[in-house]
């Protein structure tokens, strides 16, 4: 059932790379559990938070696409988008998708495509504009960012779920945060190999090898890529940092504009820091909000 809830919030933030000991009152809207699908499946649902502080009555959109090795997590943890939230700049939504036990890693992508093509589509209710949508995960969830946006040109895997086929599945930009890149050559072995040793990858991809190169980002990085901004930790144990440098070396070689990779050293998974929410403001504030003033500083810098 879909809720409208009013939130007041008042706490300690990093913004813009100064500490608030407390961050002004404000308050925004939240409807939760938004059926993208038309199938009542919770898994294939969204929340979308509307600030009061609205800047316009209508206003560019953030899709966060939660992490959780496609096997757990929730459209609930939703917490990393306040920061962008409170500034009145953007809408906020936050998707669930069908994870392993219901789907493969194909079928996610169609979802997070499905809830895009949902939100577009329902762009006027909410006073979202539909032609400035950024999206961003983490972990798994950056993954699937990555595949949302490296197929936007092309608009490749659509998939064919839900009922609002009149849009597509394209953003404007994309943000991927330390998110596995090329299931080819996981673990240096071949695509049949890794089948053979990694059960994992049965359940991923139904033993498909056509489709673990379909799914694997750095398949579909080419010169058409949108604004796009990587960010992983250095000392990532979970998704190597390779991921990422070969992603963005391939994105460079490829031609592809506007493509930033920010390095933070002693990094580990699921890194945060206050920079990086403030290269994210300045990036989505670029391509979003066409801010042509604005520098995205994708410097490596460390956490000590």
């Amino acid at each position: 059932m879909t809720k409208k809830i009013i939130i007041i919030l008042l706490f300690p933030v990093f913004l813009f790379g100064q500490k608030l000991d407390y961050a002004e009152e404000f308050s925004y809207e939240i409807y939760r559990n938004l059926d993208y699908v038309g199938n009542g499946n919770i898994r294939q649902a969204l929340d979308i938070y509307i600030p009061y502080n609205r800047i316009s009555d209508k206003l560019p959109l953030i899709v966060y696409i939660h992490g959780g090795g496609w096997r757990r997590g929730s459209k609930n943890f939703a917490g990393r988008g306040m920061p962008y939230l409170r500034t009145g700049r953007y809408i906020f939504a936050s998707i669930n998708y069908r994870l392993l036990d219901e789907a493969n890693i194909l079928e996610m992508i169609y979802d997070c495509k499905a809830a895009i093509r949902y939100l577009k589509s329902n762009a006027k209710k909410y006073g979202i504009d539909k032609n400035k949508i950024g999206v961003w995960g983490t972990s798994a969830g950056g993954h699937l960012s990555a595949m949302i946006g490296l197929t936007s040109s092309s608009q490749a895997l659509e998939g064919d779920i839900g009922e609002y086929k009149k849009e597509n599945g394209a953003v404007t930009c994309a943000v991927n945060a330390f998110g596995p890149s090329n299931f080819m050559t996981q673990f240096n072995l071949s695509i049949e190999k890794n089948l053979e040793k990694n059960p994992r990858f049965k359940s991923f991809f139904n033993s498909d090898t056509k489709a673990i190169s379909l799914a694997s980002p750095i398949t579909h990085a080419d010169s058409s890529c949108i604004p796009f901004f990587i960010y992983h930790g250095v000392n990532d144990k979970t998704v190597l940092i390779d991921e990422s440098e070969n992603l963005y070396s391939k994105l460079k070689e490829s031609g592809a504009k506007e493509i930033y990779f920010q390095r933070i050293t002693n990094g580990p998974h699921s890194v945060r820091h206050e920079r990086i929410t403030q290269q994210m403001l300045n990036f989505f504030d670029k391509y979003l909000h066409n801010d042509k003033t604005v520098i995205v500083d994708d410097s490596e810098f460390s956490l000590n």
